[in-house]
């Protein structure tokens, strides 16, 4: 193999492992080409940098190459991305070096911080250096008409000049060593390069008159400079900025030829050479990272939760793999390790079973699985069974017919194993389980930050099977290398396995500008777990601020999966327009209020979800039955329909058509609140008391007694003041006062949300309470800061608290004509989507 082709090949090679590298990991499979090749004594023959070590295990199989390449791990780096080289050039002393990605990082932060300090006076002005004398010899130099030939300059290389001899092939030296010298000096303070000047000597060359045509001279290094990438932090746009002369070369007396001077600005933010060489994975296909990708990427570090004080970061973005997010939880829950600990122990001495409510009714129900497994596990001592009736659909998968369960085994000195038990042999489950163990294996390492060398191995096992099957089927062979040695690696590996199942991607996202991971509740998590198949029908009280609609959203995700069902086989009825909007926009299912339900057949519709449904009427209809009716016409079975509500919301004394409590069976019950601030939350106890002691004529008295008692995780204070009596020019003037006071103390008019009652009292408070706000204008209180106070729809008068703590950090409520609660979190942010 010729040099240039074994560079080449070097160089893909490379690629690929870094792709693999920042997208959680893999295998780079290469054809031997030389038919007398030997691992033993020839060895890999790759040059690869030290980027790679620690982080490669190479196999042979037949006539392939097997690398294995094991995650980048960002705790023990420092930094965000694997990359080969950053192309990101600075001046150390008289030399132009790349930038490693360490330095990058730290060279990103200077410059940032450089640009917030730029209007605080008390700071050191960043574009303020010292005088180089070098530099201002240079300067003079540059505006030098004429040079001679071989004379030697008055000053040397320094931080801000540099000395380059023109290369044979002027035009392609000029492309290949001017970005990286512009780069080196724009990261800088600036400076000049001086092409035709000896480097050592300090003895000005030149390049022969015949080769320079400076047109032609001049559109290439334009052309250089101008392609090469810039990062921007700041608000500007523009490129590296420069100014070019020709210094005219003298040998006694005749022009001889040229010294090209370019004078390079200081670049405000970060100037690269070329792309950066860092590489990800995309569709199955490698791809390089633009510049702007790489640079946010590299910069990126946990969402600020400062608004939100009752949420705490359970896993830093640096602490993980590069595709990991910060992952977050309220601070009163379980943490991680808690929930480690409860669904999947590890015991040292035996191999535990778990769910331990899945597992046994999966033998219940399939005869001969329990000896099917305990075979299985005769050679296994210790460890963990981890079943679930579908992995696939734990991954957002569609689950496949005739799945009885999957099982994932994590053991000592094992690689783990994901056992797909399925009612029959057919090749199309091994495709399924690889599909899956591949998706759990990338989920475990790019959601749960699992940095580790990690592998599953899928293993069909049809019940009844003799093992013939088995032993018919090629299993992928691992290093020796991704066997978990300790229990440490699997309990790592199982909080990994936690944040997968019990994260989802919040509400949160679009008020932080970032993406964060938010951990269930081990409360959502059982509901979750639950067996679609046994439980067709259910009914789900849930607590004000217990996190009803997210859990709904979730069921829906999972029904589409389970069933292998498209959008419109899935119907989501709620009662007011403001939800519909809100649950429309995660296009998981068709959404609809009641009244339209009632007034259309949904003939694809297979399964229903209820929400808010204490609120419903049947002044249009029975929607119960008539939705109990939809899910029993499926072919394949009836459908499922979730119901979810909670009487103490009720808003109206009109019969809901749910139900009577004894016929609303199984029952599930959330009490444990997760929205609402202390003050709030026992200020709801105290009306909840009262309602329960003067109960509506339309709510079942048993039912207000089942949240009696309710868990609270709160621990944000807030402030609830309700102000009686006002007129509506009063209650105006309230709001107004109020809005001012907390802009003037740094709330932002989008946290602050006005809510009414009733639909029809919005526009008849909407034009009042504007026009307060605008005779109240101030030098902090603009016409763009009035015009976008949030006007919101709410549901009762009871439970205002609730709805407004889900839409803004302080909330005012509007009871026409009559009073007005005012709550503010003591901290400005005791408010957040879950």
């Amino acid at each position: 193999m010729d040099p240039a082709h074994r560079m080449r090949q070097n160089e893909i090679i490379s690629q690929a492992m870094c792709a693999l590298m920042n997208s959680g990991g893999g295998v780079v499979k290469v054809e031997v080409e030389n038919a007398d090749y030997d691992y033993e004594s020839d060895g890999v023959g790759l040059v690869l940098p030290p980027l790679f070590r620690n982080h490669l295990d190479e196999m042979l199989q037949g006539e392939v190459f097997l690398i294995f390449v094991s995650p980048w791990n960002v705790a023990v780096s420092g930094v965000r991305l694997a990359t080969l080289c950053s192309n990101l050039y600075h001046r150390c002393g008289t030399s132009t070096e790349v930038m490693d990605s360490l330095e990058a990082l730290l060279f990103f932060r200077r410059r940032i911080q450089a640009l917030g300090n730029v209007d605080d006076p008390n700071s050191l002005n960043s574009q303020e250096s010292p005088v180089d004398n070098q530099m201002i010899l240079a300067s003079d130099l540059f505006h030098e008409k004429q040079l001679q030939y071989l004379e030697k300059l008055n000053f040397t290389e320094s931080p801000h000049v540099e000395f380059q001899m023109f290369s044979a092939d002027l035009s392609q030296g000029i492309k290949e060593r001017l970005p990286k010298c512009v780069s080196a000096l724009a990261n800088t303070e600036g400076g000049y390069v001086f092409f035709g000047v000896h480097d050592e000597t300090h003895q000005v060359i030149g390049c022969e008159k015949e080769k320079v045509n400076h047109s032609s001279l001049l559109t290439v290094i334009d052309g250089c400079i101008r392609k090469m990438p810039v990062h921007h932090f700041c608000s500007q746009a523009h490129k590296v900025q420069y100014d070019l002369r020709f210094l005219e070369v003298y040998d006694k007396g005749a022009l001889r030829g040229y010294v090209c001077a370019i004078k390079v600005e200081r670049f405000c933010c970060a100037a690269f050479a070329k792309v950066p060489d860092s590489w990800e994975m995309k569709d199955n296909q490698m791809k390089q990272l633009a510049t702007k990708d790489w640079a946010a990427w590299m910069i990126e570090t946990d969402s600020d939760l400062s608004g939100f004080p009752q949420m705490v970061i359970s896993r830093s973005v640096l602490d993980a793999t590069p595709l990991s997010k910060t992952v977050c939880m309220h601070k009163n829950l379980k943490c991680v390790e808690e929930l480690q600990k409860d669904y999947f122990p590890v015991s040292p001495n035996r191999i535990t079973y778990t769910p331990e409510s899945v597992y046994k009714d999966l033998i219940s129900e399939h005869k001969g699985l329990r000896n099917l497994i305990n075979t299985e596990m005769r050679s296994v001592s210790k460890g963990i069974l981890i079943f679930s009736l579908s992995w696939a659909v734990d991954l957002d998968l569609p689950r496949k017919q005739g799945v009885i369960c999957d099982a994932l085994l994590i053991s000592p000195k094992n690689v783990p194993i994901l056992y797909t038990i399925c009612s029959r042999w057919d090749l199309g489950y091994r495709s399924y389980s690889l599909r899956v163990a591949r998706t759990l294996k990338q989920r475990l390492v790019n959601m749960g930050g699992y940095p580790g060398r990690l592998g599953i191995i899928p293993l069909v096992l049809p019940l009844g099977s003799d093992g013939t099957v088995r032993a018919s089927l090629e299993m992928p062979i691992y290093p020796e290398s991704y066997n978990f040695t300790t229990m440490q690696q699997i309990e790592t590996l199982l909080k990994s396995l936690v944040i997968i199942l019990f994260g989802f991607r919040t509400f949160l996202n679009e008020e932080l500008n970032s993406e964060v991971v938010i951990l269930l509740t081990d409360e959502h998590y059982q509901l979750l777990l639950k067996n679609f198949y046994q439980n067709r029908e259910v009914f789900i009280h849930g607590s004000p601020g217990s996190g009803k609609t997210t859990l709904a959203l979730r069921i829906m995700e999972k029904i589409r999966n389970v069933f292998n069902c498209q959008t419109d086989n899935i119907l989501y009825i709620c009662e007011n327009q403001f939800l519909k909007k809100f649950v429309s926009k995660r296009n998981i299912c068709q959404v609809v209020t009641r009244k339209t339900f009632m007034k259309n057949t949904f003939a694809t519709v297979q399964h229903i979800v209820v929400d808010e449904a204490q609120n419903f009427r049947t002044e249009d209809g029975d929607w119960y039955a008539k939705a109990k009716s939809i899910i029993q016409r499926g072919r394949d079975g009836p459908g499922v329909l979730y119901v979810f509500l909670d009487y103490f919301q009720t808003i109206h004394l009109c019969c809901s058509g749910l139900p009577d409590l004894q016929h609303q069976k199984p029952i599930l019950k959330f009490t444990r609140m997760l929205r609402n601030g202390d003050n709030i939350a026992n200020y709801l106890q105290d009306i909840m008391q009262q309602i329960r002691e003067n109960p509506p004529p339309n709510v079942p008295q048993e039912a207000l007694n089942m949240s009696r008692e309710l868990e609270r995780a709160t621990s944000v204070t807030g402030n609830l003041e309700i102000t009686d009596n006002l007129n509506l020019e009063q209650m105006a003037i309230f709001i107004a006062e109020k809005c001012q006071c907390l802009w003037r103390s740094g709330y932002n008019p989008r946290d602050v949300a006005v809510l009414f009652s009733k639909s029809r009292d919005i526009e008849k408070c909407k034009e009042k309470i504007l026009l307060a706000l605008r005779r109240r204008t101030m030098s902090q209180l603009s016409e763009e800061h009035s015009s976008l106070v949030q006007h919101v729809l709410l549901k009762s008068s009871l439970f205002k608290q609730l709805w407004a703590l889900k839409a803004a950090r302080v909330i005012t409520f509007v009871e026409t004509m009559d009073a007005v609660s005012w709550v503010t979190p003591s901290d400005g942010s005791d408010c957040q989507h879950m």
